[in-house]
């Protein structure tokens, strides 16, 4: 692969992206990911686990959370690709 002759310059991230993603996380990508999706995993299980026993209301909060926290990490594996 060639690069390119062309500078382009990233997107701007996001008011959203802001709040979520900090900084630092550029950095060392790699071991913030690990971080993120183990998070992101027990926040599955969690939500998952507390569905299963009855509390909808609250088992719900742990799966958005899981959500978000699997979509900024998408969003820094995309970002330092790319």
């Amino acid at each position: 692969m060639y690069a390119s002759a062309h500078h382009v310059p990233p997107p701007p991230r996001t008011r959203f992206e802001r709040f979520l993603i900090r900084r630092r996380e550029y950095r060392y990508p790699r071991a913030w990911l690990t971080a993120r999706l183990i998070a992101g995993t027990w926040n599955f299980f969690l939500g998952c686990l507390l569905l299963t026993y009855g509390f909808v209301g609250i088992g719900l909060i742990p799966l958005a959370g899981s959500a978000l926290i699997f979509w900024a990490a998408y969003r820094i594996w995309v970002k330092v690709q790319g």
